[in-house]
């Protein structure tokens, strides 16, 4: 019997490779976004280090870039950091600051928690070049005017993929978006594997696949996750497509 086989839509780590390669399931890796990093902007930052600023990431790019470049935050700072995963606060805690995890994965919960704490600091938002969710305009429904900052910039990778799989992941809307541009489409009947909400809303208006979110946003955990759904529901009969939790 073939074995299941999967499209990964981007570079894994080293320890997702090793744990993959061990599995009865076949796959490949393709990435269709490049990251490069913005240098920081040292005036700007050399403004608030001794001022008590609230700053925010959504991305694991935006905890990286961060931690490379914390020095310019000052040794002693007073900041505080808000995320809204686990990835990415394992990621921040190299900075040496205090790290907020919002209560759920999703920009609600995370404003809702920065607003619990903000007593008229300023709060920066670390951010790519493409808006790839609403947190802004949920900070300003709570009466917070985020200073947004340019950390990193999205570069789309064009790729026709000539394979069929019997599913696909994803970590990001805008790697879905790239994916699409390219001319690609999933097979009829493969599963979407999304991370997150927002990756699997993109999925839903733009295949008509069964799509699956992830509980867990963590690389591992998503595979780990993904190989489980995968291998269970093609011993199922067919379903309805539908977002399952």
């Amino acid at each position: 019997m073939e074995l299941p086989s999967i499209f990964i839509g981007r570079s894994l780590s080293a320890a997702t490779r090793r744990w993959l390669k061990k599995q009865p399931i076949r796959f490949i890796e393709h990435p269709f976004i490049r990251i490069q990093f913005r240098k920081p902007k040292v005036e700007f930052l050399q403004s608030i280090k001794d001022e008590k600023v609230s700053l925010v990431v959504t991305s694991s790019y935006a905890a990286h870039w961060l931690v490379r470049f914390r020095r310019h935050f000052g040794l002693r700072s007073k900041h505080e950091i808000y995320c809204l995963s686990e990835k990415q606060r394992d990621i921040l805690r190299k900075a040496r600051m205090k790290v907020h995890l919002a209560a759920e994965p999703n920009t609600l919960s995370l404003a809702q928690l920065i607003a619990e704490n903000n007593n008229g600091q300023r709060v920066v938002y670390l951010r790519g070049d493409k808006a790839l969710n609403d947190l802004y305009e949920r900070l300003f429904v709570q009466g917070i005017p985020a200073h947004e900052m340019e950390v990193y910039k999205n570069t789309p990778i064009e790729t026709w993929i000539n394979e069929a799989f019997d599913a696909y992941l994803f970590f990001s809307p805008t790697a879905i978006e790239n994916y699409k541009a390219s001319g690609n489409f999933p097979a009829p009947k493969a599963q979407i594997m999304a991370v997150g909400e927002n990756t699997a809303m993109t999925a839903w208006k733009v295949f008509p696949n069964s799509v699956n979110v992830s509980p867990d946003q963590e690389e591992l955990s998503f595979v780990k996750y993904s190989v489980d759904r995968i291998i269970k529901k093609m011993n199922q009969p067919e379903s309805k497509r539908k977002i399952i939790y």
